[in-house]
């Protein structure tokens, strides 16, 4: 029986523990936050086989410890948890930011190989759907997206197989990126939405007419504004921002510069140039949402998985590559 720690029971984890509901023969799942009201959900939607209120608890027997909590509270998990793990627990971090978790690894754990930082692209099913806490989890959430597999220069290979058949078990295509090209990526599909929120929010609060604006219930405004809002924290705006900061300031200059564009053709009266941008805009997201609903890049549809029983896989993982050095 493996044993996999989800630590933060929110969309990502929730989902994680749904998606390997129908292995509980050879997974035990132990969910782990500190809000109950998401440990009471996960457990009575059957994502999770055992609740800990406890981290220490929840981790000290797991094989697996999946962190899928928010990026300014990585650091100080690891520091808590890194000389208490299982000898060889893999340590798998969702967070966006993934140089600084690996340095945060490298700081904290007793076996820093033993960490790999990952990142799941989700089902295109629900791209447009909000994220909102435990609320858009789904035992699907994962099928037909990939997770994307961080290793630094030191990691166990053998993790990275486990994380890679780990993806296949819940339906995931695996890909493989360098930890600083995945933060650039991150920065400009991540960051830049987070910081034109709040700073779009900020822009709006500072108008003379924002008494009277503020009367105004448009889904637009809201829609756009909606990374200010809960489960997002002052704490976790400044973390990611901060640690993927030239990445951040690369991508935030970039949007000046193209704003200045759309400023040039509205102050000049440009209807020409403005419909112009608009329509290359429109037909850009109009087919990067075709290519991701179809896997243009990896032909997903030309491809057909062959998935073993979560037995075979575990042990695979396990008696394949982490466990032998238990037995060496």
């Amino acid at each position: 029986m493996i044993q996999i720690a989800i630590i933060g029971l929110g969309e990502i984890g929730t989902s994680l523990g749904l998606a390997l509901k129908y292995q509980k023969d050879e997974i035990y799942r132990v969910g782990m936050d500190v809000h109950k009201y998401a440990t009471d959900n996960a457990s009575e939607k059957g994502a999770v086989d055992r609740v800990s209120r406890n981290l220490l608890d929840a981790v000290k027997e797991a094989d697996i410890v999946f962190l899928a909590i928010p990026a300014h509270e990585v650091e100080d998990t690891l520091e808590l948890i890194g000389h208490e793990l299982k000898k060889d627990a893999a340590v798998l971090d969702t967070c966006p930011t993934k140089s600084a978790a690996i340095n945060w690894a490298k700081k904290s754990m007793t076996q820093p190989d033993h960490f790999l930082a990952i990142y799941p692209s989700i089902n295109p099913a629900y791209l447009s759907e909000p994220s909102n806490e435990f609320h858009s989890a789904h035992e699907d959430l994962f099928q037909s997206g990939t997770l994307y597999l961080a290793p630094s220069a030191d990691t166990e290979p053998a993790v990275v197989k486990l994380a890679s058949d780990l993806g296949t078990l819940i339906g995931a295509h695996s890909a493989f990126i360098d930890p600083a090209e995945l933060d650039g990526l991150l920065a400009a599909a991540y960051d830049l939405p987070l910081l034109l929120s709040n700073a779009l929010m900020s822009t709006l609060l500072n108008q003379n007419s924002w008494e009277d604006c503020r009367k105004l219930a448009v889904k637009e405004f809201v829609q756009e504004t909606d990374f200010c809002a809960f489960p997002y924290t002052g704490k976790e705006f400044t973390e990611i921002l901060s640690e993927n900061r030239e990445n951040t300031l690369r991508i935030l200059n970039d949007f000046i510069v193209n704003l200045k564009t759309y400023r040039d053709a509205i102050q000049n009266r440009d209807r020409a140039a403005l419909s112009s941008l608009y329509e290359k805009a429109e037909k850009g997201r109009e087919k990067w949402l075709k290519d991701y609903e179809e896997g243009a890049w990896r032909k997903e549809k030309d491809q057909k998985l062959n998935v073993p029983t979560a037995g075979e896989m575990m042990g695979q993982m396990f008696l394949g590559g982490l466990g032998r050095k238990k037995k060496e």
